[in-house]
């Protein structure tokens, strides 16, 4: 139970059972990494690279996987939960519509995170997944937890997906701004297919329950007062919510978390934290660790050390287990938007003795644990108080609709910022999160920035706020997105000629897109052919390109007559210039093409 040794990827559960593809994915998630976001349409796309990251990932299948997944997909994050990113990757424009920010009642948070997959097969039947985690959809490498359950008739237990259904349905409601009625209508769908079917139980549990806590049909805290074992993992707790703890509890989790609450808050319960070793990456105990934006760590998530969340309780003959979201505060159970699934099984397997158990078969959890005891007094914690003041501050400017709005004059693009400001804790800075930090301005009622280029133009606003209280200085960034007034309409296509702005580049994505088993030697020859290039400068020869990328896989692909000709066909149509003409792929290409598109069309 909660084997070390045992590890799980993210990517690795967003890839389609064999002879299923996504059909859709709602994801929700606290905090949000624009990059990591990139590479669930890798994934779902089941290509090899995913496993590289998204540096290490194919651009062209980086690309068609985001063009061709992610309108199929929709992130609910928090309101200003989004995190600067270092590098603003244009990619992200093809994805800038799933991504939906919400807001609770003020003094709660947006803190669920899961995933919910709809996979069809040639025959249009649905299959479901549900993927329950602790780690939002960040880069993050921190000890996390992650469940993944399908649905499974042949499962000998079984657990309801109406809670599930009903959270989804739920949550377009708590939206900061109108939804996109095809994202609305893409939730709405997969909770209705989703209401009336069942989820394996994952073995060896032998029962199941969704509890999405924070919403009408959410719980309330489940631990007994009393129980023959317990254990809680938790990265963060308050005193109200460990006095609810049955006596003699083992609690794991962080130094400063045990600090803040003190020696007499925890007296009687046996206190654990990560052991050195165990609490960071090798990366990190190296001092090689790569760094983000400076302050984009909200103030109730961590990117390394403890983050799962447990609780594990024995009573009689059988094990609980509550895995997901919710930390063991009573802001998590009382009033939070969360999201768990409470299992049940034999204490034997299952619960906070199969947890604490270690032995010569299999390594424990508790190899990588040790006693810790908290400071006498409780310590304030001014920084952390001040990070949630901020977080707070963003989420009031996230929720009061700023408006991005661009204007075009001389070749050059304008844009201003329009924001109704809630108070100010301190000083505060934004840009486009597209341009450096030496672009931030003032936050004003209006803020604007001249003389952009086409790249420069994106809904997202980075957000910095400083305050400095008590000789304490916090400064905390994050991410806003705004709405987009006045943009070119065909922002997404010119982003794409861009990226496609050679005839190699292109000729790669068509390999791609027309691709099937039989053409392996020609794609791998297409991909690899720039290497041995006589001229040296990324041309072609027209004959060879011919004979390979354009004759045998477009006569494949329409006597396959699956959907790769209708992508390729999308693709043509997204290339063409404000004249509605194509890149000169030769005359050949473009008689083969109309051949293939016409012997289609007269189906």
């Amino acid at each position: 139970m909660l084997n070390p040794d045992v590890r799980h990827l993210l990517t690795d559960a967003l890839r389609p059972p064999h002879g299923w593809r996504i059909d859709a994915a709602v994801a929700t998630t606290y905090t949000l990494d624009l990059n990591s976001l990139l590479l669930a349409p890798l994934s779902m796309a089941a290509y090899d690279q995913v496993g590289n990251g998204i540096d290490g990932a194919a651009p062209h299948e980086l690309l068609e996987a985001i063009r061709r997944y992610a309108e199929r997909t929709v992130v609910l994050c928090q309101a200003g939960g989004i995190h600067v990113p270092s590098t603003y990757r244009k990619l992200t424009v093809f994805a800038e519509e799933s991504i939906i920010e919400v807001a609770p009642p003020a003094g709660r948070v947006f803190h669920p995170k899961i995933w919910v997959l709809r996979f069809t097969n040639v025959t249009g039947e649905f299959t479901h997944r549900l993927v329950c985690l602790s780690r939002n959809l960040t880069g993050d490498r921190s000890w996390d937890t992650v469940l993944s359950t399908d649905e499974d008739p042949s499962a000998t237990h079984q657990m309801a997906a109406r809670p599930l259904s009903g959270f989804l349905r739920e949550l377009l409601d708590l939206s900061v701004r109108e939804i996109p009625p095809k994202r609305a209508e893409l939730v709405r769908d997969v909770a209705r297919t989703l209401r009336d079917r069942s989820l394996a139980v994952p073995s060896p549990f032998t029962g199941g329950l969704l509890l999405p806590f924070g919403t009408s049909e959410g719980g309330a805290w489940p631990v007994p007062a009393r129980a023959d074992r317990s254990v809680v993992i938790s990265p963060f707790l308050d005193a109200t919510t460990v006095r609810k703890l049955p006596a003699g509890a083992t609690i794991v989790s962080r130094p400063d978390t045990f600090n803040r609450l003190g020696a007499a808050a925890l007296d009687g319960f046996d206190t654990q934290v990560l052991q050195p070793h165990a609490d960071a990456p090798p990366e990190d105990l190296s001092g090689d660790n790569e760094t983000d934006e400076a302050g984009d760590v909200r103030p109730w998530e961590v990117k390394t050390g403890l983050h799962a969340k447990v609780l594990a309780w024995d009573s009689d003959r059988t094990a609980h287990l509550l895995t997901g979201s919710a930390n063991a505060t009573s802001a998590a159970f009382g009033g939070n938007i969360e999201f768990g699934v409470l299992l049940t099984g034999p204490v034997s397997s299952c619960g906070a003795a199969a947890i604490l158990k270690d032995d010569d078969k299999q390594t424990g959890f508790t190899r990588l644990l040790q006693p810790f005891q908290a400071s006498t007094e409780p310590e304030p914690d001014l920084t952390f108080d001040i990070e949630r003041e901020i977080e707070e501050f963003h989420i009031a400017l996230a929720a009061a609709m700023p408006v991005v709005t661009i204007s075009h004059a001389d070749g050059q693009y304008d844009a201003r910022l329009d924001v109704a400001r809630p108070e100010d804790p301190g000083q505060t800075w934004v840009r486009p999160v597209t341009l450096k930090p030496q672009h931030d301005r003032p936050l004003e009622d209006s803020t604007g920035w001249r003389g952009l280029g086409h790249p420069d133009i994106t809904p997202f606003v980075a957000v910095r706020t400083r305050v400095e209280r008590d000789g304490v200085v916090v400064e905390r960034s994050s991410a806003l997105r705004a709405e987009l007034v006045g943009a070119p309409e065909d922002r997404s296509n010119r982003v794409l000629r861009e990226l496609l702005s050679k005839v190699e580049d292109i000729l790669r994505y068509l390999a791609l897109l027309l691709k099937d088993p039989g053409i392996d030697d020609v794609a791998s020859a297409l991909l690899d052919s720039t290497n041995d290039d006589p001229a040296g400068d990324g041309s072609w020869g027209s004959s060879w390109a011919d004979d390979l990328i354009l004759l045998e896989p477009l006569v494949r692909a329409a006597a396959r007559e699956d959907d790769s000709i209708d992508r390729v066909k999308a693709l043509m149509d997204d290339l063409r210039d404000a004249d509605g003409k194509l890149p000169d792929l030769g005359a050949d290409f473009e008689s083969l093409w109309h051949v293939v598109l016409a012997s289609k069309e007269a189906r």
